[in-house]
């Protein structure tokens, strides 16, 4: 399978390390340097040298770009979920993934337990809450002590914290509903922290995710990077455990 990415920044140069790239595309092309064997010059032209596009770049380039993919009848893997946060924009496209036969993945990325969330979707699910806690420079903030920045719905917060509440909107995604986000910054702290419950028809779960932040990107957890390659080895198998 030939493998493209766009957007050439830590994410990639991280799945580069595990994965073999064929192709890459970024607006910068000189951040594609050792990440592909090929530098596209545009998007169409990694569409076309593609039969899987990793999106790695941000909310925008995935509006801008995800519909040209999977209209092509290409598979898709998005790490800025964010991106799909207008659930009119979402819908659309994945309408178009099923006529076209693609197929898009979305990579658990800096969380868990959204196995358990599916399973619980089936029966119903009545609530889903995430508080997440960042260093104040991965949320572009300037505070002394722990400090809530934010609270509202996942679909605010994108728009508020684009590069940094991805999660937010995978969520939703995952459970079918708008999710209740807490946002705190807090200047002690050198991980990313993700509370998440869920309550339903099931019972109640917590889960709790400490995350070292990537060494080149704060705003971007090292487990986010790692999973794309996760999906990419369950896409290869024979056995896929764990859904």
């Amino acid at each position: 399978m030939r493998i493209g990415i766009i957007g050439c920044g830590s994410i990639a140069h991280e799945i580069a390390k595990y994965r073999k790239i064929h192709a890459a595309y970024d607006v910068h092309c000189d951040k594609c340097s050792g990440i592909a064997a090929r530098v596209c010059r545009d998007i169409d032209d990694l569409i076309s040298s593609s039969d899987l596009v990793i999106e790695a770049a941000s909310p925008q380039a995935v509006r801008e770009y995800a519909m040209r993919i999977v209209s092509s009848g290409k598979y898709m893997l998005i790490m800025s979920v964010g991106g799909l946060a207008d659930p009119n924009f979402r819908d659309e496209l994945f309408q178009t993934a099923k006529k076209k036969g693609a197929k898009i993945y979305l990579p658990s990325g800096a969380i868990g337990g959204l196995d358990i969330i599916r399973s619980a979707r089936v029966a119903g699910i009545e609530e889903v809450r995430i508080r997440s806690t960042k260093n104040p420079r991965a949320f572009g903030v300037d505070v002394r002590g722990r400090t809530k920045i934010f609270t509202g719905t996942a679909r605010e917060a994108i728009e508020r914290f684009p590069r940094s509440t991805n999660v937010t909107v995978l969520l939703s995604i995952v459970s079918g509903r708008d999710v209740l986000v807490e946002l705190y910054a807090d200047p002690e702290v050198d991980s990313n922290v993700h509370e998440i419950y869920i309550r339903g028809k099931f019972g109640e779960a917590s889960i709790t995710v400490r995350n070292v932040p990537s060494e080149d990107n704060p705003r971007t957890s090292y487990l986010a990077a790692l999973s794309p390659v996760s999906v990419l080895d369950l896409i290869d198998s024979e056995v896929v455990a764990g859904v």
